[in-house]
């Protein structure tokens, strides 16, 4: 169980609170961990807004949408760990696991290219609208001409974690979702963290959008369209998780991939996976994470050291780990309920990791900022 938040990061919660009590987004849950000690999580506002029938308060242990930080926490942990299996390796071209990935250009890509966004795969598509399947959406990703050279720019784009997400299933003989739930998220004890959690978990997740047929929010079920296309279990989005549970997650990386006696990752790979591979294009890309770097405009504010390492989802959500510090912040927030036309958050997250940073004693830091 986590402290009182009050006692050192009431600031950083009041802010989150705030948004709230404001009408800015339903509601939120905030989790700092810092030098071997939880303080949260704490939950204000609602889970469930409309209809009005199914209005429910938020909880410290709601369940969120966690779309893309699924990446980080999913898709990418799997592929490190075949990294440190020595089943993959970060230069092996996807052409080697995926033969119907074919065209001008497209040998080039590396396994590398898809964990820092650097593909080539280009945004435009809309795939999903196909009403295919996983194996029709694999194809279509696949037929799709390079928008650029591999290792030219990073464009972010969730194509690419869907074939890294199948190529993970090709390698270990495993779905996603049943190499995570046997490989990561049993032996580190993160119960409540599953993709498409069953019906019975409803009354604890937090809704995303509503429904384009009017029937209600979306509940329990992806919000991600991609996501949804590959029927709930995707590289890019699918997660549902609590702020516990992420940052349990986020311990495992400060404390060198293992949590509890129980090994995950190696101090290697981490190192590898958060060091940056895009110095001097648009953004800092470590493998699956955004990096804090030395620039301005991050999510994760203004004060986290410049070795600091995160992600964002679409839905709301956000975790950033500062290795120099020994901190992590887990902001969980359904800002797209009901509708998505809601960008709070953007200014949110910032506000939050200030104030978490503010709160700290620095002057015996545990570990040295590069």
């Amino acid at each position: 169980m986590g402290n009182s938040i009050g006692a050192r990061f009431g600031r950083a919660a009041a802010v989150l609170k705030r948004f709230v009590d404001e009408g800015r987004l339903p509601g939120g849950v905030l989790l700092v961990g810092y030098r071997g000690e939880e303080y949260g999580p704490v939950a204000y506002g609602w889970a469930q807004l409309e209809p009005e029938s199914e209005k429910r308060p938020m909880r410290e242990d709601t369940l969120f949408d966690l779309a893309s930080c699924s990446k980080v926490i999913g898709t990418t942990t799997a592929a490190l760990m075949l990294i440190d299996r020595g089943e993959i390796s970060l230069d092996d071209p996807i052409s080697l696991f995926l033969p119907e990935w074919k065209g001008e250009g497209k040998e080039n890509v590396r396994l590398w290219h898809l964990l820092t966004h650097t593909s080539g795969i280009p945004v435009a598509g809309d795939i999903h609208y196909t009403g295919g399947g996983p194996t029709q959406m694999i194809a279509g990703i696949c037929s799709l001409p390079l928008g650029y050279a591999p290792g030219e720019h990073v464009v972010y784009t969730c194509y690419g974690f869907i074939l890294l997400g199948e190529i993970i299933q090709r390698v270990s003989g495993q779905r996603l979702d049943v190499f995570l739930a046997q490989q990561v998220f049993k032996p580190l004890n993160m119960a409540d963290t599953m993709y498409c959690p069953p019906v019975r978990l409803r009354p604890r997740i937090a809704a995303t959008e509503m429904k384009p047929d009017h029937s209600g929010a979306w509940v329990g079920v992806v919000h991600d369209e991609n996501a949804r296309a590959m029927q709930g279990v995707s590289g890019n989005a699918g997660l549902f998780s609590t702020a516990r549970d992420v940052g349990r997650f986020c311990r495992m990386y400060l404390q060198g991939g293992t949590l509890e006696g129980a090994r995950i990752l190696s101090p290697a790979v981490i190192e590898a996976a958060t060091r940056s591979y895009t110095a001097g294009l648009e953004e800092e890309r470590g493998l699956g994470w955004l990096l804090r770097g030395h620039g301005h405009g991050s999510p994760a504010g203004d004060l986290m050291s410049p070795s600091a390492y995160g992600h964002t989802g679409f839905t709301g959500t956000s975790l950033w780990v500062d290795p120099a510090r020994d901190l992590y912040v887990v902001l969980l927030t359904n800002r797209v309920h009901p509708s998505r036309n809601n960008d709070s958050h953007i200014r949110l997250r910032p506000l939050v990791a200030n104030a978490v940073v503010a709160a700290l004693d620095d002057r015996h830091p545990s570990r040295t900022d590069d």
